[in-house]
């Protein structure tokens, strides 16, 4: 393992960490910087994945002031359906080729960003509106893509998210770090359990994201609401023509 080459991924691994608290988006980080080290590009997604979890778990500590302005009845049935649908996500990785799939993130993320520019409603009184099922409905789908390809992630989420009517912006970046990480649990337990992970740089990798987490979490609770909408758009439509020029005109 060449001394660069570590300090090239937990470089990444840090800002990916950062990243993912305050919009989602760190795999786009530490996937190219593994790519960057020989590891194969499936080998680099599963990887990329293990050692990003660390750092929700960093995030969702950083959201602790936030949790509790939350109540539990209102994000159970959110989280049991992230749950699920991310063991879907990850079976289907498992068994399959993900160069079809690939084709179809950058438009994926763009749609999502798309969803999120509309303002979200912040009413927390308006428990029953039909958008908070067409909200779950969104999240299913967001969590087997996430449980299958961790990469814009969090802005997937967010959009979902966003349907709901009962969570305000910094609510539902609290919440999005909470389901990133149970999403991103379930789909590493998958991948280890079929030998899907490079462990060579994984340990170093985890501490620099775990610190990156924590700082944006904390970052982003003390950014005012719309400079944080504007930065997760940003950050949605960069991924997304990035990686359509990546995957198409490259």
């Amino acid at each position: 393992m060449e001394q660069l080459d570590l300090l090239w991924v937990c470089l990444a691994a840090f800002f990916a960490g950062g990243l993912n608290s305050l919009a989602g988006g760190g795999s786009f980080i530490t996937l190219p910087a593994l790519l960057s080290t020989g590891v194969t590009p499936v080998l680099a997604n599963t990887t990329s994945a293990a050692v990003l979890l660390p750092g929700y778990l960093g995030s969702v500590v950083g959201f602790k002031r936030t949790y509790s302005t939350l109540q539990i009845s209102k994000i159970f049935p959110i989280f049991f359906i992230a749950c699920i649908f991310s063991i879907v996500g990850a079976t289907l990785l498992v068994n399959s080729s993900d160069e079809f799939f690939m084709k179809f993130i950058p438009f994926l993320i763009f749609f999502a960003t798309l969803m999120f520019l509309r303002k979200p409603n912040t009413d927390s009184n308006r428990d029953a509106h039909p958008k908070n099922f067409l909200s779950r409905v969104f999240l299913a789908f967001v969590s087997s893509y996430g449980g299958y390809f961790n990469g814009g992630l969090g802005i997937a989420l967010l959009s979902a998210l966003s349907l709901d009517t009962r969570f305000n912006l910094k609510q539902m970046s609290a919440i999005k770090s909470l389901l990133s990480f149970f999403i991103t649990l379930t789909s590493v337990s998958v991948f280890v359990l079929n030998g899907l992970i490079v462990w060579s740089y994984v340990l170093y990798m985890i501490f620099f994201s775990i610190i990156g987490g924590f700082l944006g979490a904390k970052l982003t609770e003390s950014l005012p609401t719309d400079k944080i909408r504007l930065f997760i758009i940003c950050i949605g439509f960069l991924l997304s023509f990035s990686l359509f020029y990546i995957e198409y005109l490259g």
